[in-house]
């Protein structure tokens, strides 16, 4: 819950593959958070795979990420 409250910090919360893939595309996230209640060991892999191996769009996308980060100030 406080990660995004960190200057810089673009965190998003995943428990599944796609939305490790679309926080990265469209949102540039360079944190993730999972749940260990939520997330079992072969898929928490599965995820930080995801994540890291894809890349920003950028594009219509960096709009939005300049917007997050004119309101860090």
């Amino acid at each position: 819950m406080a990660a995004n409250k960190v200057k810089g910090i673009r965190c998003g919360v995943c428990s599944d593959t796609f939305s490790a893939r679309m926080i990265r595309q469209h949102n540039d996230a360079n944190m993730i958070s999972l749940g260990v209640r939520v997330v079992g060991e072969g898929l928490a892999l599965d995820i930080v795979d995801a994540y890291l191996t894809t890349n920003f769009e950028g594009g219509r996308h960096a709009t939005r990420v300049g917007m997050i980060e004119a309101l860090e100030g």
